[in-house]
This record gives C-alpha cells, sequence and structure tokens, in this order.
C-alpha cells in the first residue's frame, strides 16, 4: 500500500529581526515526514518573490518534493512578523498572503496522480473562503484518512473554519490550551477536565481518535471506543531554546506511527521524545539531516 501523503497548508517566512527562517506548521510536518522516508507532497503556494524562490530552493536541497507548490501571480510568499519583547515574542501573520490563493485544477491533478494514504490539514489554511470551498472539493475527492491539526491564530480562525476542519477529520491533534477555547467556540459546554473535553469533540464531531498534547505535562490519547492512554513528558536532552515547530514535531512521528502501524503507545511516546529534542534546537526544523539519525 501507498505511503503517500498529502499536505495542504501555509509556508511562509517567520520574519525575526535579525533573520528569516522559512516555517508554517504544515511546511514543518512535510519536512519531518519526508526524513522519515514517506513520500509528501505540500500543496501550498509562494509568490513570484525572493523569498518564493528560497522556499523552492530550500525543499529541493531537502529532496521535497516542489510538485504541488504553486506560483500565485498576485500575491506575496507568505510572511509572519516575529516581534520580540520583555515578556516573549508576539506573531503578526500578514493577510492575504500566496498560500491563500491556491487554485484548484494543479491540487486535482497532483492528488489523482498520487493518491494519498493520509492528508494533513491544518487549520490556518482555511482562514478565508476560496480556501474552505478548495479544501471542501479535495477532501471530498480524497479516500485517504484525514489528520487535522487545530492551530488557533488569532485573529485568523473562527466558529465556521473550526467546524469545517472538525467535520472533516477522521483524526484530530490539539493542545491542551486550544481545547477549551474550540469547545467554547463550536458551542459544547467546557469543563476543567481536558479528558472530558477531548471526549465531547471526539463524540460530536464523530472522530475515530484524538491526540492531546499537553506541553510539560506530557500528552494523551483517546479513541472512539473509549480506549485512551498518556505519556509522561520527556526529559530534554540538550538545553532548552525555544519550543517553536515542537507540536509539528510530535505531529510528524504521530503520521508516521500511524503509516506504520505503531501502538498508540509507542507513538506517544515517540512523539514525545522527537518534540523534547526539537526544543535544544533553534526554530521548527534542524539545519543538519543528521539530526533525524536517532529517530530513524
Amino acid at each position: 500500500m501507498s505511503n503517500a501523503i498529502m499536505i495542504l497548508g501555509e509556508v511562509l517566512g517567520d520574519v525575526f529581526p535579525e533573520q528569516t527562517i522559512i516555517g508554517g506548521a504544515p511546511y514543518n510536518v512535510a519536512r519531518h515526514c519526508h526524513a522519515f522516508g514517506l513520500e509528501v507532497h505540500l500543496l501550498t503556494a509562494v509568490g513570484k518573490d525572493a523569498l518564493g524562490e528560497r522556499i523552492v530552493a530550500e525543499m529541493q536541497d531537502c529532496g521535497l518534493s516542489i510538485a504541488g507548490v504553486q506560483e500565485s501571480d498576485s500575491l506575496p510568499s507568505g510572511q509572519v512578523m516575529v516581534h520580540l519583547g520583555a515578556h516573549g515574542h508576539r506573531f503578526e501573520i500578514l493577510d492575504q498572503q500566496a498560500y491563500d490563493d491556491l487554485q484548484w485544477p494543479p491540487v486535482q491533478a497532483l492528488t489523482k496522480q498520487h493518491p494519498p494514504r493520509l492528508v494533513y490539514i491544518g487549520s490556518l489554511a482555511l482562514r478565508h473562503a476560496p480556501m474552505q470551498a478548495l479544501a471542501d472539493q479535495w477532501l471530498k475527492m480524497c479516500t485517504a484518512t484525514v489528520f487535522c491539526d487545530i492551530n488557533l491564530r488569532a485573529p485568523w480562525y473562527d466558529a465556521h473554519s473550526l467546524r469545517q476542519v472538525l467535520q472533516a477529520a477522521d483524526i484530530l491533534k490539539i493542545n491542551h490550551e486550544e481545547l477549551p477555547e474550540v469547545c467554547a467556540l463550536v458551542g459544547l459546554p467546557v469543563s476543567s477536565d481536558i479528558n472530558d473535553l477531548a471526549r465531547q469533540l471526539l463524540m460530536v464531531f464523530g472522530l475515530s481518535e484524538v491526540f492531546v498534547t499537553c506541553g510539560e505535562q506530557g500528552s494523551f490519547w483517546l479513541d472512539a471506543y473509549g480506549n485512551g492512554f498518556r505519556a509522561p513528558p520527556m526529559k530534554l536532552q540538550s538545553p532548552f531554546v525555544d519550543s517553536v515547530g515542537a507540536g509539528d514535531a510530535y505531529t510528524a512521528v504521530v503520521i508516521r506511527g500511524l503509516l506504520a502501524g505503531w501502538s498508540r503507545q509507542t507513538m506517544l511516546t515517540r512523539a514525545a521524545w522527537f518534540a523534547a529534542s526539537i526544543c535544544g534546537i533553534r526554530g521548527a526544523v534542524p539545519a543538519q539531516a543528521g539530526f533525524y539519525d536517532d529517530f530513524l
């Protein structure tokens, strides 16, 4: 059976005062999954600009397919302005970026050419109606397992876009801080018990399973049959640098495990280990391919 996966969503430049780092949750997940040996197609768009050229070059350098990368005629490559302050950093996610401008015919053609076994969709990609419509069309043509990752990025989410993601999903990944907010937005009762909140989402939206990351408290998993498993946090092997992309690292290992048929206990343990390791480097993806050797 094919191990191909397709990932729909943003690739962008995180613009720090001193440098610009290529990122975006779907891009980070694509990079990791490719490094783990999966066939990955990222469905996204860049602008006709220097940043777009840099994104495509970086993908080619690491061996990631660029077959799904479109070029927008009218919009610039995605950017997030990172404002550093005394109390951490604030992200300003710019509007009307190339990844908002994906066109259907190339998406349809590539999906027919490489029928995926699993598709990933992030919630930021669905911030505007045209992309919501494209995602609907795409998910209707895919027979694959649908993995959805909730990333709440103000002001780019609302009840409508979250419902679309949740209704499309077979498998959901969300963090413990986003869980109460998502439940409130979609009209579910909110309690202080995050296990209860996760179970509500599972039942109301007909999900098969939910993965919830809880930062320093580890993570847990629930399925539609009443099974559950909690994994403790991993101790960091190297000094903490930042937590950027830790959730994406976790997601990539879960996807790898789903395709390989790992037990959920194995999946959660390995995902936590890899996410903790990413906290020991600057940014979301390692600069050197050798970083992955321990995880292969």
